[in-house]
């Protein structure tokens, strides 16, 4: 049996739920199912609900609950929590694989010894679990990276990564729905648009999705609205 979640209050609105310390499908599993639990037991003080890779965050307002309503919810209401499998979701996200959308393509592929293709092959082969969204609004945290492409970020982050930019960033992938600095290593870009806040959802993923990145053409990208460096 599991051990039942750490729960410690985080500054004066917040606590956070840990059910470990790794990144895992199992730990995932409970965090997904605790999430969907919470979410239907809300109280109208809980400000938010933050899945994490192992954790959720409980942000409530101050004003309107004691530190100690909270936390005599959560014990009341986390044993009812049964972990749940990733959803059946298969997003495919278009990527165009290349140097002048990917500028760190090449040079990873000749650090890992392997042919771009070689490269392009092993990230593109798994289905990525979304383990959460964060960082930039859509931003998607991918697990599931084969670990011969596990690299450590850019000693010197990129101050302006396009939106669409497909990286790599420690046992992650990822990509970027804005433009906005970033230190993660660029193999490509996918024309999906992650984010869009006139859209109903807005995410075009969702934490408990499956992706799974699929190598297109220039021309594919362009077709499917893909912007080209200027």
């Amino acid at each position: 049996m599991a051990a039942p979640p750490h729960i410690q209050p985080m500054g004066d609105s917040a606590f956070v739920v840990r059910f470990g310390d790794s990144i895992s499908l199992e730990l995932h599993a409970r965090v997904v199912g605790a999430l969907r639990v919470l979410d239907s037991a809300r109280e109208r003080w809980v400000v938010d609900l933050v899945p994490g890779y192992a954790s959720i965050m409980v942000l409530y307002d101050a004003l309107r609950a004691a530190p100690e309503d909270v936390l005599r919810w959560l014990e009341a209401t986390l044993p009812s929590a049964r972990p749940e499998p990733p959803s059946h979701r298969l997003v495919e996200v278009p990527v165009w694989y290349h140097p002048s959308v990917g500028p760190d393509l090449e040079p990873l592929a000749r650090e890992k010894g392997l042919a771009v293709e070689e490269l392009v092959a092993l990230h593109t082969a798994p289905e990525y679990p979304v383990y959460m969204l964060g960082f930039r609004p859509g931003f998607p945290f991918l697990g599931g990276l084969d670990p011969r492409l596990f690299s450590p970020r850019l000693a010197t982050p990129r101050a302006a990564v396009p939106a669409g930019s497909v990286g790599i960033g420690g046992q992650q992938t990822g990509i970027y729905p804005q433009r906005s600095p970033g230190g993660w290593r660029l193999l490509g870009r996918t024309p999906l648009k992650l984010f869009s806040p006139e859209r109903e959802p807005p995410f075009a993923l969702n934490v408990g999705d499956r992706v799974r990145f699929v190598s297109v053409s220039e021309a594919r990208y362009r077709e499917l609205g893909g912007e080209l460096p200027a």
